[in-house]
């Protein structure tokens, strides 16, 4: 856990109790006032940046417990190992990280860390979530209320027909009413499991975001990069389940309707059940906005020539040449061109041509 920020760190050593008014990232402690004049003009210590504690408490709690020294050897990390993706102090090198290659040092990983493409791409993963999980709870509560009405139509439909038959279809009306209501519930409680589910991490997301707008304002490099690679892997799990969510048809709609028996047709001579309550499942039109798709798809066209074999080409005229040999040739459809060669460099320029 990170220093006490509550007291002065430097009266704290020479064993004197002073509350601390401001906070240095660098040196991960609190300052008081007295201590904070020296801590200006000191040469070590002139160029850290410090903030008032006041600022520094409204930094999320999870930012707060983050230390920036190492927990085995309470020095200060230096240095970050990519193969293990952890921040590593001098001792740790000699240790643990004897054998890594990619030891890169920690200043040049988190410098520019809050505009780097990763913070970006975070804050747009985490803005795309948010719509993607409301327009999951609009369409989850959006159907628990098709349910709900369907039910009351499926309901009137029963009662329609037991009214041309109320002596002899009391008992059977009453078990297929018992049943309806039964899958109303257990419809409801699997999509208000989901529902559930949902809310939460919708909170979730919400409080990242919240996060991300202090750590920004507020939090030393250091911890805004030790932050990004936690959120990184709890939004990674949370898109999964998103997208599980889809593959696994959990947003389909589910329709209540009646079947009516055919043996309820013709009562009089054989009478089995009232009907059956019938859950149709359908897909329910969502869509889930992915960032990662959508790049997906830019790379693959930016990699990948046009396909020729789609071209169908026809004979318009035929031109005779005089003069050197030809080395280049272009192909253009509809005034564009699509494909050109000069003595073996070819240059393509994706059209949506079929």
């Amino acid at each position: 856990m990170a220093t006490n920020w509550t007291i002065c760190g430097t009266c704290d050593f020479r064993h004197i109790t002073k509350p601390s008014v401001f906070w240095c990232s660098e040196c991960d402690e609190g300052l008081c006032q007295e201590c904070t004049e020296h801590h200006i003009i000191s040469k070590a210590t002139r160029g850290h940046n410090t903030i008032s504690i006041d600022e520094y408490k409204k930094l999320p709690s999870t930012i707060l417990e983050i230390t920036q020294t190492c927990k085995h050897h309470n020095e200060k990390f230096q240095i970050y190992c990519n193969k293990h993706d952890c921040p590593c102090c001098k001792k740790c090198i000699v240790v643990i990280h004897n054998e890594c290659k990619e030891l890169i040092d920690i200043e040049d990983i988190i410098k520019d860390v809050k505009s780097s493409n990763a913070f970006v791409d975070i804050e747009h993963t985490l803005a795309e979530m948010s719509e993607n999980i409301k327009r999951i709870r609009k369409d989850r509560e959006q159907n628990m209320t098709e349910i709900k009405e369907t039910r009351e139509k499926v309901e009137s439909e029963i009662k329609m027909t037991k009214l041309k038959i109320v002596s002899y279809l009391d008992k059977l009306q009453e078990d297929i009413l018992e049943e309806l209501g039964e899958t109303e519930i257990s419809e409801s409680k699997r999509i208000q499991k989901l529902l559930t589910s949902v809310q939460q991490m919708e909170k979730n997301v919400t409080e990242y975001q919240h996060n991300i707008a202090n750590i920004k304002q507020h939090a030393s490099d250091l911890q805004a990069f030790l932050v990004l690679k936690r959120i990184e892997h709890d939004v990674e799990e949370k898109d999964k389940f998103i997208q599980t969510l889809m593959k696994n048809k959990h947003l389909n709609h589910a329709t209540l309707s009646w079947k009516i028996s055919s043996d309820l047709q013709n009562f009089q001579t054989s009478l089995a059940t009232f009907g059956n309550i019938v859950v149709e499942s359908k897909s329910s039109g969502i869509t889930i906005a992915r960032r990662k798709d959508k790049q997906a798809q830019i790379m693959v066209m930016a990699t990948s020539p046009i396909s020729l074999d789609k071209i169908e080409l026809k004979l318009k005229a035929t031109v005779f040449t005089r003069g050197n040999p030809i080395t280049g040739c272009s192909l253009f459809l509809d005034g564009k061109m699509i494909f050109s060669s000069y003595e073996d460099k070819k240059v393509y320029v994706f059209r949506n041509y079929k």
